[in-house]
């Protein structure tokens, strides 16, 4: 794969060498936490998906602690990585950052099994966002750097049932889709509907009232306007 540090340290030439250090600390790290692992089936390394999200982080002219969270933001619920060992780490706000985007998990006591708690994780994203915006943009880098994002063509998904990747995808439709364009991000918005679209036909009604008020996506979409180097996401 393409040596995404390289592209990330020349956009940031002229930023301080200890942020440019940590940064190469997180790259190694999460590099070698997803290790063996392949991207929805495909015969391409994960790891190339936070790393191209670390650069669009970049790209987009955020702050090292979020290119770090973009690059590590996986390793919690694919590495058996856990926070405190990211806090210990990398500090306090990339692993507010890194928890933002980390799954809810439950134990279910009917099937004694765990199982992502998607409503939780929805909420989740709402409720750090409006504690951090870096918690929206980090997400946004990792809605747009799926293989089709990086290579510029479609790719389907490998490694689940079509009917388990339908029904993921109807929970993205009727939150994320809706909460991206709610708070200006519509790029984005068109972004994801346009993966899973195929999936789904209509878009279903949406649900995001279930999770955050009129006056907090307001709130947001205020936050976000201001936010200099994001225009593409726009």
């Amino acid at each position: 794969m393409e040596d995404y540090l390289l592209k990330i340290l020349k956009l940031r030439k002229n930023y301080p060498k200890e942020e440019n250090n940590l940064i190469k600390k997180v790259y190694k790290f999460a590099k070698e936490k997803h290790k063996g692992q392949k991207f929805d089936g495909q015969n391409y390394p994960y790891f190339i998906h936070p790393a191209y999200a670390g650069f669009l982080l970049t790209k987009w002219g955020r702050n090292y602690e979020e290119i770090c969270a973009g690059i590590l933001h996986d390793v919690v619920e694919d590495c058996e990585v856990s926070l405190a060992t990211i806090r210990r780490m990398f500090g306090q706000r990339i692993a507010f950052l890194v928890d933002g985007m980390s799954w809810e998990i439950k134990w279910n006591k009917e099937t004694k099994s765990w199982f992502k708690d998607r409503p939780g994780f929805y909420k989740k994203i709402v409720d750090y966002s409006l504690q951090d915006i870096g918690v929206t943009i980090v997400h946004a880098s990792d809605e747009m750097s799926k293989l089709g994002d990086i290579f510029g063509r479609k790719f389907e998904k490998k490694d689940e049932a079509f009917e388990k990747t339908k029904k993921r995808h109807t929970w993205t439709a009727t939150i994320m889709v809706p909460f991206y364009k709610e708070i200006g991000l519509n790029k984005v918005s068109e972004n994801v509907w346009n993966k899973i679209k195929d999936y789904i036909g209509t878009m279903p009604k949406s649900e995001l009232n279930n999770y955050i008020s009129k006056a907090e996506l307001a709130k947001l979409r205020k936050e976000l306007a201001e936010v200099k180097g994001i225009e593409e996401l726009k």
